[in-house]
């Protein structure tokens, strides 16, 4: 059974924590100084289903803790008792003398009174007091005259954890305070601040109607608001999902989190105060947000509090319950919940799309023919819609032993390789691996389990009758053979042996298209069914061909590329000088090394697939070295004496280090102007990455861009040094490559794309 415990309730050792039952050292922060209820009082008012207590008034009205009516005497040792029953009755007593001398005849008794010396004025006869000097009476305060629930209802109020409640500020975007004593929302100083509170729904019923419910906040700091600032304060509730982790978000995840609700009233500055409460009614859309949530299985709920963006003194901030500053008042979510279910709701099942089986490709050039298609649509109408998560693909009964094999019911079977009769079937079959891998990737490596195919001749065909006859006689004789077991494969005996020709190159760009487009036939039409890998059949000698280093798009799809044997030697081709290499994740037209590695020509815009990683690792190594009449200088990115990575200056000849980066903040990604004289790197000095420039001597330190929570990476300069090509995700929250003047200015974007385009290297 769930029990609803008193949010004020706490240790005098530590006021976040609660037992769950009554106990000795539980201490009511709803009082000040906090008061020490007996058990009788906790029982009856806080804990079980949580009422209202008489202990919540206003803290300018506490003058001792007030003992409910209902709560029974606490026991006390017989000669305590004694001693009471004595002093009520000399008491008494003293109350009946009293009266008979008030009620006897007599003159009129007079005393001094501030209205002069010497004056006598007859004694007032006493007022019967009234209640409020009798006795403090309790404060009707919103957050906690909940409302009366129905039959077999009942009213919860929850009450974030300590580890629940956290703010944030866009000066310090990476930084949150969870726990903090405030929920700050507003702007001060250039500063915007945002707070989020996560209330737990474990305790309310699934299936349970919701009545009714509000959100109650108490003021708690106002130091820095200006009763006449402009701007309103909003109050929006989100799905847990919405910001999972409060302690790894940042202010930008949050503000960015979509809202669920947002609460009305819309505060101004002149309803917030410290000790004010402020009560936001759920409206009967947000009760049906709610209720659904919880019916889907949520277990959590989001308070987000923004305020305004702009102005001298906006902030202003409520109290969190938790902390060294909280006066015990913490945000409140009162439900009033009908009567829940005797089964609750089974939660909602997930459905499954369910997609068809892709045949398998019948040989290569079918594959070859998918991925050109397949990269001619992205590049021209978009990328294949992603399948959903909860995609499901049936499984068809095998039909075959292959089918069952590959399903894992029975074990896989290899085929045995047959020695090369001659240097031209080796040579083929090597050509025939090298497809393979370039255009569906390497063979699957052989499973230990696997099972290695026996190959046998067929049976000759019968010479003549007679000898059919006596095979006959046989069968009838000794009944049918046993079947062969799925590992023994029957060799098959082809016709007589066919020669392929090597396919000659087009001539034209007609050629070429047209031979395209017949290859493309095999999509729509299939292919021919090949023979089986055990079929006994010369090999024909392919004609190879070269890998290009360079794949152009978008108007080489169906282009067969010119052929360009691959350098021996590892210096940088010409036709990669004056452009930028750099990474992305479009799609690729899988020729060629995976690395995903393209080039941008930045004065025409062109694009091209580069196949070979290796020129950009060599294009890399040229960005970080340079030579200078004293002999070669590198940059290195090392430690300094406080463990920051900075960027030094490396001479081997002398081998000394000089520091360039003096800056507090961790500086990377150096690069040499092409004079030698300058270098570009990035810093976290401002909080964020940003760009400079420093002479070779650490002199003349200059930053050239400035964001607020964006990032600038990885500058590289144009062979005149006159421009810098980096990347950075300004607009679309996405690197993409942007170029700017040497002097910082003129930025602007190089190449806009849907992709992740990123660490550019103008080649020199």
């Amino acid at each position: 059974m769930s029990i609803a415990i008193c949010p004020h309730l706490g240790l005098s050792s530590d006021r976040t924590l609660v037992h769950t039952t009554p106990h000795g050292s539980h201490r009511c922060f709803a009082q000040q100084p906090p008061a020490a209820p007996d058990l009788d009082h906790q029982q009856t008012f806080c804990f079980g289903e949580y009422v209202a207590c008489p202990y919540f008034i206003p803290v300018e009205q506490v003058t001792a803790p007030v003992e409910p009516e209902t709560a029974a005497a606490p026991s006390l040792p017989p000669w305590r008792w004694l001693y009471l029953g004595v002093v009520g009755v000399a008491l008494l007593a003293v109350i009946v003398l009293y009266g008979r001398l008030l009620l006897a005849p007599g003159p009129v008794v007079a005393t001094a009174t501030p209205s002069g010396p010497g004056l006598l004025s007859p004694t007032p006869t006493p007022s019967p007091a009234s209640p409020a000097e009798i006795a403090p009476t309790p404060a009707s305060f919103a957050r906690f005259v909940t409302p009366t629930p129905e039959p077999d209802g009942r009213v919860l109020m929850l009450a974030p954890q300590a580890g629940d409640v956290a703010w944030w500020t866009d000066a310090d975007a990476r930084r949150v305070r969870v726990g903090d004593s405030f929920l700050y929302a507003g702007h001060v100083e250039g500063q915007t601040f945002l707070a989020v509170a996560r209330f737990q729904l474990e305790r309310v019923p699934r299936g349970a109607p919701l009545r009714g419910a509000y959100l109650v906040l108490v003021g708690l700091n106002d130091e820095r608001l200006d009763p006449a600032a402009e701007g309103v304060w909003t109050a929006q509730l989100l799905a847990a999902e919405a910001v999972p982790d409060l302690a790894r978000a940042d202010f930008q995840t949050v503000l960015n989190a979509p809202a669920a609700v947002t609460l009305l009233p819309r505060l101004g500055a002149r309803d917030l105060a410290v000790g004010r409460e402020n009560v936001w009614e759920l409206d009967a859309s947000a009760l049906a947000w709610l209720a659904e949530r919880r019916l889907a299985g949520d277990t959590a709920v989001l308070l987000r509090l923004l305020g305004p963006d702009r102005g001298e003194r906006s902030l202003f901030g409520w109290d969190s319950g938790g902390g060294p500053a909280t006066r015990g008042q913490p945000p409140l979510l009162v439900l009033s919940l009908g009567p829940a279910p005797s089964t609750p709701p089974s939660l909602p099942t997930e459905p499954l799309v369910v997609a068809t089986l892709t045949p398998t490709p019948a040989n290569v050039l079918t594959v070859a023919v998918q991925a050109l298609t397949a990269t001619a649509v992205a590049a021209t109408t978009g990328t294949y819609t992603p399948a959903p998560v909860n995609l499901a693909t049936p499984t068809p009964t095998p039909e075959n032993i292959a089918t069952a094999q590959a399903l894992g019911l029975i074990p896989p079977l290899v085929i045995p390789t047959f020695t090369p009769a001659n240097s031209a079937t080796a040579t083929a079959q090597a050509f025939y691996a090298t497809a393979v891998a370039l255009t569906t990737g390497t063979f699957t490596p052989i499973p230990t389990q696997a099972v290695i195919a026996t190959v046998v001749t067929p049976t000759p065909t019968p010479a003549n009758a007679a000898t059919a006859l006596a095979r006959l006689l046989v069968v009838q004789t000794q009944g049918t053979p046993t079947p062969l077991p799925f590992y023994v494969l029957v060799a098959t005996a082809t016709p007589t042996p066919f020669i392929v020709t090597a396919t000659p190159r087009p001539a034209n760009a007609a050629t070429a298209t047209e031979q395209a487009a017949r290859a493309t036939l095999a999509v729509l039409t299939g292919t021919l069914t090949p023979l089986p890998p055990y079929a006994v059949t010369p090999t024909p000698t392919p004609t190879a061909t070269a890998v290009p280093l360079l794949v152009f798009l978008p108007d080489a799809f169906f282009a067969t590329p010119t052929p360009t044997p691959t350098p021996v030697s590892r210096s940088l081709p010409a036709v990669l000088r004056g452009r930028i290499l750099f990474f992305s994740d479009r799609p690729t037209p899988n020729l060629g090394e995976r690395t995903n590695l393209w080039l941008l020509d930045p004065a025409t815009g062109r694009l091209a697939y580069v196949t070979q990683s290796w020129v950009y690792a060599q294009a890399q190594q040229a960005e970080l070295t340079t030579q200078t009449p004293d002999g070669e200088l590198r940059l290195l990115v090392e430690p300094d004496t406080r463990r920051v990575l900075q960027v030094f200056v490396f001479a081997p000849r002398y081998g000394t280090r000089t520091q360039v980066s003096l800056l507090t903040g961790m500086s990377y990604d150096p690069a040499w102007a092409p004079d030698g004289n300058r270098i570009a790197f990035v810093s976290q000095e401002p909080g964020n990455d940003e760009i400079y420039i420093v002479a070779r001597d650490g002199s003349n330190l200059t930053r050239l861009t400035a964001n607020t929570w964006e990032w600038d990476k990885h500058p590289s300069w144009s062979p005149d040094g006159r421009q810098i090509v980096f990347d950075s995700n300004r607009v679309t929250g996405r690197r993409q490559l942007w170029i700017m003047d040497a002097t910082g200015a003129d930025q602007r974007p190089l190449l806009t794309s849907p992709y992740n385009d990123h660490s550019p290297i103008w080649v020199k």
